[in-house]
C-alpha cells in the first residue's frame, strides 16, 4: 500500500388545455362516457419510482410495552405487510428471523415479519435512551448522556456499554466508556475513555479492545490527540477527528507501531475491517467511488450513473457488496435511491423500488449477519421499512403506522 492514499477525498411542462369542441353533440358523448367511467371501481397505484414526496411530520414508532408482553403493530392481514403508499408494487415476504433494534427508554427488537416487538433483556429502563453501534456479530449499546455539559467537546463521565449479539434477545454488559467503535475482530468492541471533562478535540483518549463478554483483548492504546476510533481494521485503526470541522473530514489509517506512516482518506463514505470506500473529488465525466481492499491493496472503481453522487455507503457483513445512497437531480428537485456495488467488479445494481424524494430515505444498512439490506423511508402518512437481498427482483415492505421518523436502527 502506498504511504499516502488521499482521496480527492426538469420541470414538467404544464399540460395544454383541451381544444374546444366544435360540435355540441361530441361534448355530450364525452360527458356521458366520463360519468360511466367514474361510476366504475378503480384502484390507483403509482409506479415504484414515484415523484418526490412531501416532507412528513414527525411521530415515533409505537413504543414497546414496559412489561415483557409483545406489542402488536397492525397489518392489513395477519402475517402479511400492509399495502404501502410510498414504495408500491409487488413485494416479497420478510425473513422470519430478522429482528430490528428499536431505541428508546426501553429498547426492543422489532420483527417486520410479524409486526411484533419485545423488550431487549439486560438493558434497564433509562430516561435518556440508548445509542446502538453496529459491530461485527451484533450491536454495541450505550446509554445516551443524561445532559449536555458546558463544554461541547468535553468528555462526560464514562457510561455503561452492553453487547447485543445477532439473534440474541438479551444484552451483556461489557464495560464503561466515553466512546465505542467496531473492532476488526467479530464480536469485539473498542472502548475509549478520556479524563473527566477533557477536551476531546485536543486530548488523547485511551482505547482498549474487549470481547463480547467484556474480556480485555490485548493492551490499551493511547490514541493521537484529537482523534477517535471510527473502525478497527485488519491494517490498523481508522481514526476520525474527535471534533470534526466544517468540510470533508480526513481519516487516518493508523497503527501505534508506525504512527507517522498513516495513510489518509478524505470523502470517506464506508469502512469495514477489510475495506475502505471513499468518493473522488473530480466528477468528470462521472463521479466515482474508490474501494480499497486492505489485505491486497487492490483498488476497485465504481463509476456512478451520470448526474449521480454518493452521499453514504455501507459494506455488507460478507464484505462482497457495498450499498450506496445516490443523489441525483437539479433545480432543487433532488431524488435519492439505493444501489449496490460489487466490491470485486465495481458493477452497480439498482435496488428496486427505492427511488424517492431526497428527504424520504432516512437510513439503511445490513442489520444482521446475513446479506439483507434494510432501509427506512418516511412518507407523508407513514414510515416504511424495506428489505432486499442482492439478486432479488422484489423488496419486502412493511408499513409502520405514524407520521414520524421511527426509532428503528437499521445500520
Amino acid at each position: 500500500m502506498d504511504d499516502d492514499i488521499l482521496s480527492q477525498g426538469g420541470d414538467r411542462e404544464p399540460s395544454s388545455w383541451p381544444r374546444r369542441l366544435a360540435v355540441i353533440g361530441a361534448v355530450i358523448v364525452v360527458a356521458v362516457a366520463g360519468v360511466v367511467y367514474l361510476s366504475l371501481p378503480h384502484h390507483r397505484q403509482a409506479p415504484a419510482a414515484a415523484a418526490p414526496t412531501p416532507t412528513p411530520t414527525a411521530s415515533p414508532v409505537p413504543a414497546p410495552a414496559p412489561a415483557s408482553t409483545p406489542v402488536s403493530i397492525s397489518f392489513a392481514a395477519p402475517g402479511l405487510p400492509a399495502e404501502p403508499d410510498g414504495i408500491l408494487g409487488h413485494t416479497a415476504s420478510w425473513d422470519a428471523s430478522l429482528r430490528i433494534p428499536v431505541t428508546g427508554t426501553r429498547p426492543a427488537l422489532f420483527s417486520p415479519a410479524t409486526g411484533r416487538s419485545e423488550p431487549i433483556g439486560g438493558l434497564p429502563a433509562d430516561s435518556s435512551g440508548y445509542q446502538f453501534t453496529r459491530v461485527g456479530g451484533g450491536w454495541a449499546v450505550q446509554a445516551s448522556p443524561v445532559t449536555a455539559i458546558a463544554c461541547g467537546d468535553c468528555a462526560g463521565p464514562p457510561l455503561p456499554v452492553w453487547f447485543l449479539a445477532d439473534n440474541a434477545r438479551s444484552a451483556v454488559r461489557i464495560g464503561t466508556a466515553n466512546q465505542v467503535a467496531p473492532a476488526a475482530t467479530g464480536g469485539a468492541v473498542w472502548l475509549t475513555s478520556y479524563p473527566p471533562a477533557a477536551d476531546t478535540a485536543t486530548a488523547a483518549g485511551i482505547a482498549r479492545e474487549v470481547s463480547a463478554a467484556g474480556a480485555p483483548l490485548g493492551v490499551t492504546v493511547a490514541l493521537p490527540s484529537g482523534y477517535a476510533i471510527a473502525q478497527g481494521t485488519d491494517r490498523g485503526l481508522l481514526l476520525a477527528p474527535a471534533s470534526p470541522q466544517p468540510g470533508s473530514a480526513v481519516y487516518r489509517l493508523w497503527t501505534s507501531a508506525a504512527p507517522r506512516a498513516a495513510p489518509t482518506f478524505a470523502g470517506l463514505i464506508a469502512a469495514s475491517p477489510a475495506a475502505i470506500a471513499w468518493t473522488s473529488a473530480r466528477c468528470a465525466p462521472a463521479c466515482q467511488v474508490q474501494v480499497l481492499d486492505l489485505a491486497t491493496g487492490k483498488h476497485t472503481v465504481v463509476t456512478l450513473p451520470p448526474g449521480s453522487t454518493a452521499a453514504d455507503g455501507a459494506f455488507s457483513p460478507s464484505g462482497g457488496s457495498l450499498a450506496l445512497q445516490l443523489t441525483s437531480g437539479d433545480d432543487g428537485a433532488l431524488a435519492q435511491r439505493l444501489e449496490v456495488a460489487s466490491v470485486t467488479s465495481g458493477r452497480l445494481t439498482a435496488v428496486p423500488g427505492t427511488s424517492v424524494s431526497s428527504d424520504a430515505l432516512v437510513g439503511f444498512g445490513w442489520p444482521t449477519g446475513g446479506d439483507s439490506l434494510v432501509a427506512e423511508f418516511i412518507f407523508t402518512t407513514k414510515v416504511q421499512l424495506a428489505s432486499w437481498r442482492p439478486g432479488a427482483a422484489r423488496l419486502a415492505v412493511t408499513v409502520i403506522p405514524g407520521r414520524s421518523q421511527a426509532s428503528l436502527i437499521v445500520g
